[in-house]
């Protein structure tokens, strides 16, 4: 009888989240550059204004797409239950950190069931929640400011909550649009350090990556990743 192997080469990422990815990067490159030339007044294209309202509506279309397959395939991974254990992965990668160290990858795949054990390292559940926030937040101050009228409700709670700065609503919200924006911006940094730390890069790319196995049949999976991977059910 053959040994097992420890590594098996699975389909990670289809062609549609692939897309949806790098189209959210590339239209979300080109928004900060538009911003950017919005508050600053840097000469980068013309007509910033429109281009960054039509960009602005593409980034929030390919969110939605992201966001519905999340929320339909990928659900057991980055359900809120799963917050406490990722804030607890990260403390524990935090030290580990400091100490010069990584703490176990948890994400292994059972080629027999054809499932993952675990898809997603757990700090990326916070990172999910923290970018549907900030998306959320972003895109809603960019409607206002597009356009005060339509949004008179959200403007007029700004008005009055502008009172405490001394300063007018949409002022307010220009500076929440612009703060939002720089966070989005630290995210996506980290964001893109933890991908090349946890090497999931090239599954964003190709689709493919090689996975650590974990036979259903075996002790392999141990208890503790039982009882690690809290929340992670069925959808």
């Amino acid at each position: 009888m053959k040994d097992k192997k420890d590594w098996v080469e699975v389909l990670r990422h289809s062609k549609f989240v692939r897309s949806c990815h790098w189209g959210i990067v590339l239209t979300c490159l080109f928004l900060i550059l538009t911003g950017i030339q919005l508050a600053f007044g840097y000469e980068i294209v013309d007509d910033p204004q429109a281009l960054h309202l039509r960009l602005g509506i593409v980034f929030l279309g390919l969110w939605g797409l992201f966001a519905y397959f999340a929320m339909t395939e990928e659900w057991k991974w980055i359900t809120p239950k799963r917050i406490p254990y990722s804030i607890k992965f990260v403390m524990e990668e935090a030290v580990a950190w400091v100490r010069g160290d990584h703490v176990e990858d948890p994400r292994a795949y059972d080629p027999k069931r054809k499932e993952y054990v675990e898809k997603v390292i757990p700090s990326q559940v916070l990172v999910w929640w923290t970018y549907v926030a900030l998306t959320l937040v972003i895109g809603l101050t960019g409607l206002v400011l597009y356009d005060p009228e339509l949004f008179k409700p959200f403007m007029n709670f700004a008005d009055r909550l502008a009172m405490l700065f001394g300063i007018n609503g949409y002022a307010l919200v220009r500076g929440l649009h612009r703060f939002t924006m720089f966070l989005y911006i630290t995210v996506a940094i980290l964001h893109a350090y933890a991908a090349t730390i946890f090497d999931t890069l090239h599954s964003m790319i190709y689709g493919t990556r090689r996975e650590k196995v974990a036979w259903s049949s075996s002790k392999k999976i141990s208890k503790e990743i039982s009882k690690e991977i809290v929340g992670a059910g069925s959808r």
